[in-house]
């Protein structure tokens, strides 16, 4: 009894089994049958070479419905019985059916020919102490991996059960299964998931699900069961899309997002509406938006992709907000736009077109988008569209189209943007590439084959919401205008740098509202501007072998659709300038020559590993010259004296202010210029580290690039000398990269005298910029000598700006995410990876351990020698894994200026194996009318399941101004 206790108590644990009824097999042997209307002819003398197979003859139109219509493949490993009066083969162990477009798979395989059917089930293995062999079923339909299958070859229908089978980005799992001859499946006792472990995270529990041949899941009433936990989440229905392989995804409702916004618009149903899959190059969705104080939006998007030709994605938005509740009547709703269309191609033939737009009105990004940082403190958006065609060899044509924005200055009185300026600018090109006419048919090297000419032609078009105002500046006579005179730059930049250090409202006031009421004003403002210019390149040559000399010839000129008529009225003693429409040109000849050189210089130091530093010198010195050809369109005002040369009168382009060579306030009919650059490159030579390296030495960078680069001009009436331009950048030990600039003025200015300018706003008693009080302030005032001569030095420092970045990360880190198998990627993957790579901020690689961004931003601007304004910030982003499913990211900096942190955002990722979970905190906004908040996200990562989710977002700020 001791004995077979044990043996007792280990049977009784065993799990219950199906096993397969005994049998006197009739044949061990593999073999081959005939079978023919009902008749079964069995010859077990017969091997096949290929394995054993049922050859089934194509019956007769006549006797069609009682045979089977292609042939049965089949195969076992262990043995197979045939029945011959039955009509039924067994086969045992590893046993295989294929049957046209079936493929069946199981430890035991029953095939029944009298009435058509196919029985499957699996074997317990007593040493495994578990079922295998277990039944797989695929066909066109898909996948099914069961417990028992029953299966009917003539109508196509089945009876399953324990179902496990694949359906787009999840699985379905069910007890019981019914399929029809369409290939649809009526599944008992459900589950829905899109997460591939044994035993789910999560599941949708259904009590029956049909599942309709490759387009959807339509369930009866369902609860989700998160780490089989029933949950009360349940729904009376539901529908579930299965994206095909080769389409972008399946037509089907949006189901909208659900919550509450902390900017004064209320509860929220978002972003629902119907998805549109038009077909495998173009989809488009519908989406609308709903709150609970009024605001409504509605938006279309689409993308299209024509493989080794174009692709792209559009976006149209309109949104009818309102930040306060819908009771009041005071505060007026805002119409929001949006505009966004990307358009890539792929070069080929003659023409190329392209496009990238993003144009949207002032408070978009502050409303409607979500919780993003960078979105919501953008302050500019640029849009183009070109295309551009080549005809032949040498001519080229482009047009374009191209809109910037400036949404302005966050005013909190209306807790809006304010003050956005909008350029819109379109223009088209044509140009003939330069040809030798001397060399068309292959020259022989004489030195006029050389000689090349070509030409150029623009013309844009310019329209904005700024001021029409009059440029004063050197203009020499009192004028008569009702426009604005503008005003000193140097004021405003003061003013618009003492509102933001006191985080206070600036407007700019020579801007209008771009909208329809001045739509005219803003039309009639347009300028066009068009310029053409025909360059002629004759031979270079060198000189003293190491000199590289280059002469040219060039005509330009400008095409004006304006001009103006300038009256001296005696009474007044001033001028009236009036505008004159219609088309005139000018023209411009213009004589250059250009000479360079590079030289090398090395200097052994032979100092450990250091071997030499090489320094190389490219200095290069060009003049230009243009005879005075202005005759013919500047007026001649003898009542005043040129204010530079008091012997002769006072000459005025009628194009001042139009744009264009001849509208600049400093033109003067004749030019001249001379101008020279020096760049200077550094590079250190070391030897090798190891023996094995491919060269005894290495060339490591000290400075890539130092220039210094100005220019002369000895016919200007004043300031001969051009501001000196001072620039360098390299990598500090391939880690870190260095960028400097500066610009040094090398006139001197004068302490004594002094010129007011204008009315200067007070930051600390102006509330607002419009409503004063002013002071009025004086500024210092250059003079045309040199600042050494006048004993203040060299010259004076203007603008200085440097920038030091450098990263820290596992190797490999920055390599773009590449598809593991690009043979088998679908559309929707393909389109998911350039999204990736594209935006890849927006995404948490829990692959890369670790990262560390540093950058430190300085710059200084002088106004005058005691008047400068500095900005000084510190930047840090990075992230850190904790585990291989935590990750903690940091973007934050140091405004040194303002003596505060910047936008600062801590945020926890985690991931969950079939869900995400994201918790965000910003604790700095870096502006006092900028709330701070927090956002919580848990969501499934299917995208069939993205509306499975718990969002939660708080904002707190001063004065109820909120994101």
């Amino acid at each position: 009894m001791v004995i077979l206790f044990p043996l007792v108590v280990q049977a009784q644990q065993k799990p219950a089994r199906r096993t397969i009824p005994a049998f006197t097999p009739r044949s061990t042997s593999p073999g081959s049958a005939t079978v023919s209307g009902n008749s079964v002819l069995v010859d077990t003398t017969r091997r096949s070479a290929t394995g054993d197979s049922l050859q089934v003859a194509r019956p007769d139109t006549a006797n069609a419905n009682g045979n089977l219509q292609t042939t049965v493949n089949y195969s076992a490993k262990d043995s197979t019985l045939f029945d011959a009066t039955g009509q039924i083969v067994e086969l045992f162990g590893d046993a295989k059916v294929d049957y046209g477009d079936i493929h069946l798979t199981a430890a035991y395989i029953k095939l029944n020919w009298t009435t058509n059917e196919v029985f499957a089930q699996g074997r317990y293995d007593s040493t495994a102490r578990k079922t295998i062999g277990l039944p797989v079923f695929q066909d066109n339909s898909g996948r099914y991996d069961t417990q028992e299958i029953r299966y009917n070859f003539k109508t196509r229908k089945g009876f399953i059960k324990g179902v496990i089978t694949a359906q787009g980005e999840g699985n379905v799992r069910g007890k019981t299964v019914k399929k029809d001859a369409e290939d649809n499946l009526y599944i008992r006792n459900a589950i829905y998931t899109t997460c591939n472990l044994t035993t789910p995270h999560f599941h949708i529990n259904a009590s029956k699900i049909k599942m309709v041949h490759n387009k959807q899941l339509i369930s009866g009433p369902f609860n989700l069961v998160i780490n089989d936990i029933p949950t009360p989440l349940a729904l009376p229905f539901g529908f579930f899309p299965i994206p095909k392989k080769s389409e972008i995804g399946t037509s089907g409702l949006i189901f909208p997002q659900y919550g509450e916004e902390p900017n004064g618009r209320g509860f929220y149903l978002r972003d629902g509406g119907y998805y549109f899959a038009i077909n495998q190059y173009v989809n488009a969705s519908v989406r609308g938006q709903i709150y609970s104080n009024g605001s409504w939006g509605l938006g279309l998007s689409s993308e299209y992709l024509k493989r080794y030709r174009f692709g792209g994605n559009f976006g149209l938005t309109f949104a009818r907000n309102r930040t306060t509740s819908l009771v009041d009547t005071v505060s007026k709703p805002r119409n929001d736009f949006s505009i966004v269309w990307s358009h890539s191609p792929r070069p080929r033939g003659n023409s190329q077109f392209s496009a990238n737009v993003n144009v949207s009105s002032n408070s978009y990004n502050q409303l409607n988008t979500s919780m993003n940082s960078s979105r919501y403190v953008s302050n500019a958006a640029n849009s183009g569209v070109n295309y551009s065609r080549k005809f032949g060899q040498y001519v080229t044509s482009s047009a374009n189209l191209n809109v910037s924005q400036n949404f302005g200055r966050y005013n909190p009185e209306t807790n809006t943007r304010e003050s956005g300026q909008t350029n819109i600018s379109s223009g088209i090109n044509l140009g003939v590439t330069q040809i030798a006419p001397f060399a068309m048919k292959g020259g022989s090297g004489r030195w006029y084959e050389s000689f090349r000419l070509g030409m150029d032609f623009n013309s844009q078009i310019t329209i904005n919401n700024t001021k029409r105002v009059v440029d004063t500046t050197n203009l020499g006579f009192p004028l008569v205008t009702t426009l604005e005179i503008r005003g000193d730059s140097t004021q405003r930049k003061r003013d618009s740098l003492a509102a933001v250090a006191s985080q206070q409202y600036f407007t700019y006031s020579n801007l209008i509202p771009f909208n329809v009421a001045n739509l005219s004003t803003i039309l009639g403002n347009a300028q066009i501007a068009s310029r053409y210019s025909i360059p002629i390149s004759l031979p270079n040559f060198k000189i003293a072998r190491y000199l590289n000399f280059t002469p040219g010839i060039s005509l330009s000129g400008d095409v004006y659709t304006k001009s103006l008529n300038y009256i001296y009225q005696v009474d007044r003693k001033a001028v009236k300038v009036d505008t004159v429409n219609g088309i005139s040109a000018t023209y411009f000849l213009s004589f250059s020559a250009s000479m360079n050189t590079r030289a090398y210089g090395t200097f052994f130091m032979r100092m450990g590993r250091l071997e030499a530093i090489r320094h190389t010198i490219a200095p290069s010195i060009s003049f230009s010259y243009t005879p005075d050809l202005s005759s013919a369109f500047v007026t001649t005002l003898s009542q005043f004296r040129d204010p530079y040369d008091t012997t002769r009168a006072l000459r005025v382009s009628r194009y001042r202010g139009l744009g264009g060579t001849a509208g600049s306030s400093g033109f003067s009919g004749r030019s001249a210029a001379i101008s020279f650059s020096i760049v200077n490159q550094i590079e250190m030579k070391v030897r090798s580290r190891s023996d094995s390296a491919k060269s005894e030495f290495e060339k490591v960078s000290l400075f890539d690039n130092i220039s210094l680069a100005g220019s002369y001009n000895p016919y200007a009436p004043r300031f001969k000398m051009s501001p000196l331009n001072l620039s360098a950048n390299t990598q500090i030990l391939k880690k870190v990269s260095f960028n400097f600039s500066a610009v040094f003025d090398p006139y001197a200015y004068s302490g004594a005298d002094s010129t007011a300018t204008g009315v200067a706003w007070l930051p600390d008693q102006s509330q607002y910029y419009q409503r004063g009080p002013y002071a009025q302030i004086w500024r210092l005032n250059k003079v045309n000598k040199y600042a050494l001569t006048e004993g203040q030095g060299l010259a004076h420092l203007q603008n200085l700006n440097f920038y030091l970045s450098t990263q820290f990360a596992p190797k490999g880190s920055q390599k773009p995410k590449a598809n593991p198998n690009p043979t088998t990627q679908t559309p929707g993957e393909a389109a998911e990876l350039r999204h990736i790579n594209k935006n890849p901020e927006d995404y948490v690689d829990f692959n890369i351990p670790w990262s560390i961004n540093l950058s430190y931003t300085f710059s200084l601007t002088k106004f005058t020698p005691n008047e400068s304004q500095i900005i000084q910030t510190l930047q840090v982003t990075g992230d850190l894994s904790l585990t291989p499913k935590w990750k903690i990211s940091l973007q934050t900096g140091y405004d040194v200026a303002a003596r505060a942190p910047s936008l600062t955002t801590i945020t926890v990722h985690r991931d969950l194996h079939c869900w995400d979970m994201n918790f965000s905190y910003t604790p700095f906004s870096g502006n006092r009318f900028r709330s701070n908040f927090y956002s919580f996200d848990l969501r499934v990562r299917s995208t069939i399941l993205q509306d499975l989710k718990i969002s939660r977002r708080r904002g707190g700020s001063l004065g109820g101004y909120g994101y």
